[in-house]
């Protein structure tokens, strides 16, 4: 089971360091494991990892003042993007799978132009759910973006064996994304916001 939780950060403090005390607090309440030996570590590809805990897959992002943490039995990531202007993201969706790119074009009403909220916003929906996906297989960047398809409830690739879920959500209020990406069928009843 994938247990997520998402905090918007005291004024002023470090979105990084919170994210990694937002773990540490989550696995101590979930697993009774003390937040002091909750030590963040890298793997080999550089996917964050719990040190001394190779069963439990862990997962972090922040974004302005707001950080999250996804964790469980099996691989997880979680992405989660503010709704701004991204200066190269007309260029960035050009390199994605032909269906991401036939679906930002429809949700922006045939055009995609700088000149409106709705390609930003729709842009941080795609992001984050490509992002959540090249996580949770712990490639980050490596990954060509055209190679995987994020569109459904299942990333669509060739990649990486077996079935990878993807589930996200916004929250117009503050004018952020956010998605999960995991090996089972995700839902939002273990969110702690």
């Amino acid at each position: 089971m994938v247990e997520i939780r998402l905090i918007r950060t005291k004024e002023g403090e470090n979105p990084s360091v919170a994210a990694r005390s937002l773990l540490a607090s989550a696995l101590e309440t979930a697993y009774g494991i003390p937040a002091a030996s909750c030590l963040v570590e890298k793997d080999e590809k550089g996917k964050p990892c719990l040190a001394g805990c190779p069963d439990l897959h862990i997962s972090i992002s922040h974004s302005g003042p707001y950080a999250a943490c996804a964790f469980g039995d099996k691989p997880v990531g979680i992405d989660i993007e503010m709704w701004r202007t991204h200066p190269k993201w007309q260029r960035i969706v050009d390199k994605m799978h032909p269906r991401e790119r036939e679906a930002m074009t429809r949700l922006c009403g045939g055009t995609i132009s700088r000149d409106t909220a709705e390609p930003v916003r729709q842009f941080c929906d795609l992001w984050v759910r490509k992002e959540s996906f090249l996580k949770a297989v712990g490639e980050g960047l490596r990954l060509s973006l055209d190679a995987f398809d994020t569109t459904g409830n299942m990333v669509s690739q060739d990649l990486r064996e077996g079935r990878w879920y993807i589930k996200s959500w916004q929250l117009p209020e503050e004018a952020l994304s956010v998605a999960v990406c995991g090996q089972e069928e995700l839902d939002f009843s273990h969110l702690v916001w």
